[in-house]
């Protein structure tokens, strides 16, 4: 349908006066009701006309026709044949102008509310097919947004900055001409932009020149975005919108609506491909996109190749002389066209040498201001151009000084620094060049381990940008992996942009985004907001870096990755002082003592929590103190206000350690001194024990003195007790508060070599994580030694040295293994010999040693062996003693429990009356299984001397 208006030159009372119907039973009391009435009961099909407007000499009316069915010019005969007929009405005071449907439904209303339709009036909008009749209070209902537009017939601006695409495509459309009555279109259009404002602009230009060479036969312009991606299986009304409007034109804006994303679009695209197919040459259809977010065009403009001749126009691009013309020609054109000479003086605010078509049109936008102040208020220093930032409260303390007052912390700070330096320069080369220097990013990466204050320093980041003025509101957004992942995450993702603009979006954890979508969707955006955003990914470091591996647009994207150190014991000890202080309590000496002794113990445990750790920390002992106060008082009235506020040294302890039982101090040492044998092992123990006391003591005199190294080699065959006196020693290094947590952590070659290239670094530094604060033993550790050179055993001895010396003060590496093969690997690398402090040799038990062992272990099992047995075992271990692969300790073991196994099968042929304790737990003479027969060689004396 088209829809125009017209104005009649007549007034009511010429109405009323020169009626040639006041006797066929229409109403003058109002005359214009009239007139409808009239022109209802005797209007053809597909054509509607109402008075809706009465002037002082004139009446706005409107009218539609079926444009497949009439031309303009027989309605517009037909209506003033009609209306002269009845009214004797001759003349119009204006040539009838096409509008909207929107316009022609207003009309109607106006009609309706001032009673000018009395005689079926309420089916004009079926007639005229106003099918947005039932939706005109809620367009949001049609799940897209709709708007229509008469294209101007004289809005061609002579200077606008236009592709030369675009201008032959002008040229070709003025040189080709419809001179036809045949209304089909040869080709449609795609127009790419930077902006709606420029891609509408650009419309208007084209749709002007095509009706003006009659290849468009309506100036209506319906433009129809913000689709919902399940818009194809709905109510739409789309083919409503192009039916009505014949011959015109038809725009699409293939922007995604917030919340979705591209491949959500794949059968819409579907959809709008099969309209485009059927209703072709019914309409114009121009497709416009962003360049920078093309959203599903991608999905639909290659397929429409299939039906037309599509014609691919883009915004255009010049230098700053013909942008000063364009927006001449625009101010021109506007209210303030007196001082358009002062276009060159306005644009000389913006930076660059290159201009786009919306680059133009955004700065004049904000002529009007520029120009206002200039020419008439001259009241203010206005410069349009700079950046807008949210105000902060002067009053508040800086968050600069916030992150220098934080504990610790020492590279993260000066990391920042450069980067906050970094950025603040980038802006400046930014601001000289404009949109011709294309900046880095700043998104970052902080990993470290719980604790570390990677979640305050981020905060703290976000203020310290927003007083630098790197960023515009200094917005804090804090997300965590799991938030942004799973069926929404895109969804979730881009709302989490929309909150942080201007500011930081902090996603912790982030290796828990997993999906592709997600992570895909997490980089579309930190490159589309990067002016904007500022993204921190945060987490442990290790799982960072798998997490860096899944997609290579993060490393492309993330310059920065700021590492935070776990905290020291005595920063962790400052830590505990501020945050007691923070809580209004006191502490004693003693108290800060005890809590630096327990931290240095703590923070060598998995998970340590750092910060947090000593957050929990004061809670227990919060806790402890409101126990112990009420136990001693009863009523809590009764408790005196210093006694509220103090904590005492009873009121801490180990969180961790509560209900667990631990041996007592003193137990392991006293447990290797009683084992049998072993008597240089045990002195090479205590002496450890002792230079190291020695050179604290030195340290804390002030006598300079480097903390020795207590890494050793344990050397001996089978059996000799090396793992369980080094299982012991880690304990007893515990007790004497050498080592914080006394771990013990065994390990061997599959343990600690990879199996390709890079992969062993990673485990050996995994074991000396676990092993922090205790033992690292590791067996048989000739078997890092490969038949090659260079091999990956190579670089795990390699890398072993290199974290004896890291781990010196928190990790004691024991080697083990029998004596050549031990000698061999020693020379394997030049720098091991030199971290080792101790070589300890464990030499084989001695008949009486072993039968003292066996008397132990019988002991241990609550048994008893009579003295043949004993003597038989003797005569045993008198034999073996030398032989291939004895195994000592274990030769011992074995022999008993075969005894045993024998004892049970002679016992179980006695009746069970007969059974005593005594007979099920004595070891007989006969139970003693008989030698084995075992290959004798001569055992040579090979280790090393014991030092120290």
């Amino acid at each position: 349908m088209r829809y125009y208006n017209l104005k009649l030159n007549i007034n009511v009372d010429e109405i009323k006066n020169n009626s040639k119907l006041e006797n066929c039973g229409y109403s003058y009391q109002n005359p214009v009701a009239a007139v409808n009435s009239y022109m209802y009961q005797n209007m053809k099909n597909d054509f509607t006309f109402l008075a809706y407007r009465e002037e002082e000499n004139f009446v706005s009316a409107t009218f539609s026709y079926n444009e497949k069915r009439l031309r303009l010019q027989d309605a517009y005969d037909y209506i003033m044949e009609m209306l002269g007929k009845a009214f004797c009405i001759k003349k119009i005071k204006e040539n009838p102008y096409e509008i909207t449907m929107c316009e022609y439904l207003e009309n109607f209303l106006e009609a309706r509310r001032r009673a000018y339709l009395d005689y079926g009036g309420n089916r004009l909008p079926e007639i005229a097919n106003i099918w947005i009749y039932n939706y005109f209070s809620d367009l949001k209902a049609l799940h897209y947004d709709f708007k229509e537009k008469i294209i101007s017939r004289d809005k061609k601006i002579k200077h606008a900055i236009y592709n030369q695409k675009f201008k032959k495509e002008l040229a070709n459309i003025e040189a080709h001409a419809n001179m036809s009555e045949h209304t089909g279109n040869m080709v449609h259009y795609i127009i790419s932009s930077r902006s709606m404002e420029a891609a509408s602009e650009m419309i208007e230009i084209l749709m002007q020149s095509l009706l003006k060479a009659n290849r468009i036969r309506s100036s209506r312009m319906e433009i129809i975005s913000e689709i919902e991606p399940d818009i194809f299986c709905k109510d739409n009304h789309l083919e409503d919108i192009i039916e009505n409007n014949y011959g015109g034109v038809i725009v699409f804006d293939l922007s995604e609506k917030f919340g979705w994303d591209p491949v959500d679009y794949a059968m819409v695209s579907k959809y709008l491909e099969g309209l485009v197919k059927k209703y072709r040459n019914d309409c114009l259809f121009v497709f416009t996109y962003n360049m920078d977010k093309p959203g599903f065009s991608y999905f639909l403009l290659p397929e429409l190749k299939k039906y037309v001749i599509p014609v691919t126009l883009k915004e255009g691009t010049g230098d700053r002389k013909e942008a000063v013309l364009y927006l001449k020609a625009l101010i021109k054109k506007s209210e303030y066209a007196e001082y358009a000479d002062q276009a060159s003086e306005f644009m000389g605010q913006f930076p660059g040498n290159e201009f786009t078509q919306t680059d133009v049109l955004m700065a004049y936008e904000q002529f009007e201001a520029w120009c206002l102040n200039k020419n008439v208020l001259q009241a203010y220093e206005y410069n349009c151009f700079d950046e807008f930032y949210m105000d902060r409260d002067e009053n508040a303390a800086s968050s600069y000084d916030k992150l220098k007052k934080m504990i610790g912390l020492t590279t993260v700070k000066k990391q920042i620094e450069n980067i906050i330096a970094a950025d603040i320069v980038e802006k400046e080369r930014k601001k000289r060049r404009g949109k011709d220097y294309q900046s880095s990013t700043m998104h970052m990466i902080f990993g470290g381990n719980p604790g570390t204050a990677k979640t305050t320093v981020a905060k703290t980041f976000a203020g310290i940008a927003k007083e630098k003025e790197i960023l515009k509101s200094g917005a804090f957004v804090e997300k965590g992996g799991m938030d942004l992942d799973g069926m929404c995450c895109v969804e979730n993702i881009r709302e989490a942009f929309v909150a942080a603009k201007g500011g930081v979006l902090f996603i912790d954890e982030a290796y828990s985004l997993k999906s592709d979508t997600a992570i895909t969707v997490l980089l579309q955006e930190m490159e589309n907001q990067r002016e904007d955003v500022i993204v921190i990914l945060a987490g442990y470091n290790e799982r960072m870096k798998e997490f860096m591996e899944m997609n290579e647009g993060l490393k492309s994207r993330i310059p920065y990755w700021i590492e935070f150190p776990d905290y020291t014991t005595d920063e962790l000890t400052d830590i505990f002082k501020v945050m007691i202080e923070e809580r209004g309590f006191h502490v004693a000496n003693d108290v800060i003592k005890e809590a630096n002794y327990i931290f240095d113990k703590a923070r060598n445990n998995d998970n340590f929590g750092n910060g947090r750790y000593v957050r929990n920390f004061i809670e227990h002992a919060i806790g402890q103190q409101a126990a112990r106060l009420l136990g001693e008082k009863e009523d809590a009235s009764k408790i005196q206000s210093e006694e509220l506020f103090l904590i005492t040294r009873d009121d801490i302890s180990m969180p961790e350690k509560e209900g667990k039982k631990e041996r007592e101090a003193g137990t392991a040492k006293k447990e290797l001194d009683e084992m049998v044998g072993l008597a240089s092992v045990k002195r090479v123990i205590h002496k450890a024990i002792a230079n190291y006391k020695l050179n604290k003591l030195c340290v804390e005199k002030g006598i300079p003195k480097r903390n020795a190294s207590l890494h050793m080699v344990f050397t001996g065959n089978p059996g000799t007790a090396k793992t369980t006196v080094a299982r012991l020693f880690a304990e007893i290094m515990k007790d004497e508060n050498i080592l914080s947590t006394g771990n013990f952590v065994e390990a061997g070659r599959a343990d600690l070599v990879g199996d390709h290239v890079g992969s062993t670094a990673p485990m050996i530094k995994k074991k000396f994580k676990e092993a922090r604060g205790g033992i690292l033993f590791i067996d048989e550790a000739y078997a890092l030694c490969d038949a090659y050179e260079h091999g990956f055993g190579d670089e795990a001895i390699n890398t072993l040295v290199q974290e004896m010396e890291n781990h010196r003060d928190d990790v004691i590496v024991i080697f083990a293994g029998y004596p050549e093969p031990m000698k061999q690997f020693l020379d394997r690398n030049p720098g091991m010999k030199s971290r080792i402090a101790f070589q300890v040799e464990f030499e084989d038990y001695s008949v009486d040693e072993l039968c003292d062992i066996t008397k132990l272990m019988v002991s241990k099992k609550q048994m008893t062996i009579t003295d043949a047995a004993m003597e038989k075992l003797r005569a045993s271990y008198a034999s073996v003693k030398g032989s291939k692969d004895y195994g000592n300790g274990r030769f011992v073991r074995k022999m008993l429990e075969e005894a045993e196994m024998n004892l049970a099968e002679r016992v179980s042929q006695l009746n069970e009356s007969d059974l005593t304790t005594s007979l099920i737990t004595t070891l007989e003479e006969c139970d003693i299984p008989k030698m084995p027969s075992m290959a004798k060689t001569e055992m040579k004396k090979i280790g090393f001397a014991i030092s120290a």
